[in-house]
């Protein structure tokens, strides 16, 4: 991987970054660009690679000579190895530390470690600091007022207006009040260090006698006009458990989006089996489907998700509102979101918890469903002008079940009149036992009509083959051999206008 540049702190080094280059402090972030100036700008920082071969491994035989690149592969094997691990199983995130600090002018990023898109690890020892104030003056210079900007100025007076103002003093311009952003960035970075005395290169010009001993990895940071494009595998998974939305033009999400209309239509006890075999078959499409994102002018895919520029650790975003008058720029309110971030846990969090959701998975596996017939919602029919009511259920009823007290049906008005129940006539079984019929006296009385199926009481609806009771719709809760659940289900029924009526 490339060296991309330097940073505070390095083991081993007698400098901020081990490279030789002084010990003055790093001078404070420019705009622009998004580069750092450091102690090592024009230095050896950034001109060599750490090697790191994931698939390239020393194979040594007893007498073999070993030169440099023998050794660049030995180091770069498991280092590549770690990379390639982190990138694709871990992902980009804060492991600790990397808060941030004001005191005064002075915005400071503390101590921390993060990893970045490429698996690499971004180890920050010093503060980093950054003068607000001097940050202000270059992100204004490098971004004129625009149109939208001067709009709170007083527009320009003409006429008697204008000689009036020409002949008294001058009034000064008013202040123009303008908001700038920033995202606060983590990126990798590596310095050479510990020159030591080596046997001069046949092939080198320059004859050189030493060379370095030592590789200081450790982070620099940067601040970006946009923030770094997050890393999000997984679509299918995403839309499963509802953490991304599926698009119009979106084949792998509306996937996503049946399964999980599945997994919601099972029984409460079978809901958690069902999503679990739901989200392997999801992810098994989503691993098939993910494949490293190539930058442009890539002659074959990299090893890592993402390309070097997308490697960044987002740390925070940074708004500043500004005051410029006659050229100078004034810091007034200074803002800090850190919650952007994405931080890494712990394996050994993730178990604590996932736990933490076993007792309401175990208490809903643990009381198993009698098998009771269930009502098909979408399966509910008006006829004959609202007087005849169909609907199915997923397991045969027993016959003779059905008696007028198995579905009660009220109605409210929508005039302000009240409730009213409506007389069932009578209640019929088709000869397979899946499908009832609701015969009413007349259409109900108001608007509002509730309809409840009765897997409860002394005369519920009950199935023949498992012998249960009418256990609810399709989703609810287990029913249990001796008690179901009642269906619920509640439509509007708009009252045709009739020649002469007076009611509301």
């Amino acid at each position: 991987m490339t060296a991309l540049g330097t940073g505070p702190g390095g083991p081993g080094g007698t400098t901020p970054c081990g490279c030789g280059c002084g010990g003055a402090p790093a001078p404070d972030l420019p705009t622009g660009s998004g580069s750092p100036a450091g102690p090592c700008d024009g230095g050896p920082c950034g001109a060599e690679e750490l090697p790191a071969h994931p698939f390239l491994a020393l194979r040594v035989a007893f007498g073999m000579l070993l030169g440099e690149d023998d050794f660049r592969v030995l180091m770069g094997n498991p280092r590549g190895k770690l990379m390639l691990h982190q990138a694709w199983q871990h992902g980009p995130g804060v492991v600790w530390g990397l808060g941030l600090a004001r005191t005064g002018d002075e915005l400071a990023v503390l101590p921390g470690l993060a990893v970045d898109g490429l698996g690499r690890e971004l180890n920050l020892e010093a503060r980093w600091c950054l003068s607000l104030a001097r940050w202000a003056k270059d992100w204004a210079e490098e971004h004129p007022p625009q149109a939208t900007d001067t709009a709170a100025r007083p527009a320009p007076r003409t006429g008697a207006d204008a000689g009036a103002a020409a002949s008294a003093d001058a009034e000064p311009a008013p202040p123009l009040r303008r908001t700038a952003e920033a995202w606060i960035t983590a990126e990798f970075a590596s310095c050479p260090d510990r020159p030591v005395p080596a046997l001069a290169d046949p092939c080198d010009v320059t004859r050189r006698h030493d060379d370095w001993s030592r590789h200081v990895e450790t982070a620099r940071i940067t601040l970006q006009a946009r923030p770094p494009e997050p890393w999000s595998p997984y679509h299918r998974v995403r839309v499963l458990l509802g953490l991304e939305e599926a698009g119009e033009a979106d084949p792998a999400g509306r996937e996503a989006l049946a399964e999980a209309a599945a997994v919601a239509r099972e029984p409460a006890h079978l809901r958690a089996p069902a999503l679990l075999a739901a989200f392997r078959r999801l992810a098994a499409r989503d691993a098939t489907a993910q494949a490293p994102q190539c930058a442009e002018g890539d002659a074959c895919p990299p090893r890592a998700p993402v390309p070097e520029e997308r490697g960044g650790v987002l740390l925070a975003r940074l708004t500043v509102e500004l005051t410029e008058y006659d050229g100078c720029v004034r810091v007034e309110d200074v803002r800090v979101d850190p919650d952007v971030r994405t931080a890494l846990l712990p394996t050994t969090t993730l178990q604590e918890l996932l736990c933490g959701l076993a007792p309401g998975l175990v208490g809903v596996a643990a009381e198993t469903d009698a098998g009771g017939p269930r009502l098909i919602r979408d399966s509910l029919v008006w006829s004959r002008e609202h007087t005849v009511l169909t609907f199915e259920v997923t397991a045969p009823l027993a016959p003779g079940c059905a008696e007028p007290e198995g579905v009660e049906i009220t109605s409210l008005s929508d005039g302000g009149r009240g409730w009213a129940t409506d007389e069932v006539a009578q209640i019929g079984i088709s000869a397979d036992g899946r499908r009832v019929r609701v015969d009413l006296d007349q259409r109900p009385a108001h608007e509002t009509v509730r309809i409840r199926i009765r897997g409860t009481g002394p005369k519920p609806l009950y199935g023949s083959s498992p012998r249960a009771p009418f256990a609810g719709p399709v989703g609810g809760p287990p029913g249990t051999p001796d008690e179901g659940h009642d269906a619920v289900v509640t439509v509007h029924l708009p009252r045709p206008a009739a020649p002469g009526r007076t009611e509301p």
